[in-house]
């Protein structure tokens, strides 16, 4: 069976959408709730999205063609599990850093740092694993085939 050649695309737009919600609540997130607010978080959210995605796919980027789905699989759940124990280790190192400075105790900085490095690099995870991934399976230019 052949992976879809959009697959990566998809991970990557979907994770991208995500990650801006967040970046636009916590931009704004002390603003009132209303229906206005959540227009406009959506509002924002298509746009960072569509910007990033219009980025990554140009040229024909991203697409995977003829990859078998068991070898797309494979590097797909490796790259994803290499990218969230790195971004987790480096969200983590950023958030401690930053809390530390404002709570200026380093147990509490420290358990808040670990839950926000494991937290928001679940949503950051799928975007780093569909690049990685599509550099690992796209093929290599010049190889002669």
């Amino acid at each position: 069976m052949i992976t879809p050649a959009h697959s990566l695309r998809v991970v990557f737009a979907l994770g991208t959408f995500a990650c801006s919600v967040i970046l636009v609540l916590f931009v704004h997130g002390r603003a009132q709730w209303t229906p206005e607010f959540w227009l406009q978080l959506l509002a924002t959210a298509i746009g960072i999205c569509s910007a990033a995605c219009f980025i990554a796919f140009r040229q024909g980027k991203m697409r995977v063609e003829g990859v078998p789905l068991g070898r797309f699989v494979g590097v797909f759940l490796r790259q994803l599990v290499l990218a969230y124990v790195a971004s987790a280790v480096v969200v983590t190192a950023i958030a401690l850093v930053f809390i530390y400075l404002v709570t200026r105790t380093a147990p509490n900085a420290l358990a808040l740092a670990v839950l926000a490095g494991l937290w928001l690099s679940l949503w950051i995870t799928p975007v780093i694993a569909s690049i990685s991934s599509w550099r690992k399976l796209r093929p290599t230019i010049g190889n002669g085939a």
